[in-house]
């Protein structure tokens, strides 16, 4: 059954795992470069020249992070999609069911397969994207913002639930339609919908740490400093009852700390997020996407019951 899948997916499962390599290996070269403009940089004489280099691998990091953030979909509308519905569509999936070893055998070797090559080729170019994005955050984090999906995404465990994620959804899709090229746009908008919603539920995961200040202070050099590396989330003052109000307050008074101090406010309240939580993060993340993947996985198997009954 191994053999015989490879030889069915032999040509998708190779070129991804071919445009795979090629990226990490194209992300490792670009991270050796943005170390040493970062390196470059922070020396004791750093040149017009280091300054120009930095700014472009932080713009390489954005165009990378928006390319890469996409490889679920096409995992999941050129690999799954096809996976069972070329099968269905051409009518070769009637002859699994009369064969010694089983339809479920079928389907199981199949996702196997696909999601273990799913998987190699998001850990591949997640490790190499980790690679680029570190030297960068330690830099300048608000230049590099590891919270959306160009640096969140595509880094660490999430990448590979993602990838498998897109998977399960293009196989199911395929079952459910049946033909290739419906399954294959079907996949598409479902995974685009899916990417909408998790990036307005990424940042539930993000344990973020709170910096404040007190006694009055609420000048602009009196706000907390963050640490290095760290991605500001929200700046806010700070009243005497631990109430926040937006940092905009007051901004139309004529005597804006007369004004602040009316409204009670007695320093800052910074909200940060530290490089070093990332981790933390993407675990979590991907807790809550092993859930979906279940629930995805569970559709699938509905989707073949009925599909190969």
């Amino acid at each position: 059954m191994t053999w015989l899948v490879w030889r069915q997916h032999r040509t998708a499962f190779l070129l991804l795992l071919a445009v795979a390599v090629l990226t990490t290996a194209g992300l490792a070269w670009l991270a050796r470069d943005a170390s040493d403009a970062v390196a470059a940089v922070e020396g004791a004489k750093a040149s017009p020249g280091a300054a120009a280099a930095l700014d472009t691998a932080y713009r390489r990091l954005d165009l990378l992070g928006l390319a890469l953030s996409g490889l679920p979909v096409v995992i999941g509308v050129f690999v799954g999609a096809p996976l069972f519905a070329g099968d269905l569509e051409t009518g070769t999936a009637k002859f699994v069911g009369v064969q010694s070893y089983g339809r479920w055998n079928w389907v199981a070797t199949k996702l196997a397969m696909a999601a273990g090559f799913a998987a190699v080729a998001a850990l591949s170019t997640g490790i190499a994207m980790k690679a680029l994005l570190t030297p960068l955050v330690h830099h300048m984090a608000v230049n590099a913002d590891f919270t959306g999906a160009g640096g969140f995404d595509t880094t660490g465990p999430v990448t590979v639930a993602l990838a498998v994620l897109g998977l399960l959804i293009g196989a199911t899709a395929g079952l459910l339609t049946g033909r290739t090229l419906p399954a294959m746009v079907a996949t598409f908008a479902a995974l685009i919908a899916v990417k909408t919603v998790w990036s307005r539920t990424r940042m539930l995961f993000a344990p973020t740490v709170t910096s404040t200040t007190g006694g009055g202070r609420f000048g602009e050099d009196d706000a907390p400093h963050i640490p290095a590396g760290a991605l500001e989330v929200d700046t806010s003052y700070l009243t005497g009852g631990g109430g926040l109000r937006g940092w905009s307050t007051c901004t139309e008074a004529t005597d804006r700390a007369a004004c602040l101090r009316r409204e009670g406010v007695v320093g800052w309240s910074i909200e940060y997020l530290p490089f070093s939580h990332l981790t933390a993060m993407q675990w979590a993340a991907t807790g809550a996407l092993t859930g979906l993947i279940l629930l995805t996985a569970v559709a699938l198997v509905l989707a073949a019951r009925r599909a190969l009954r």
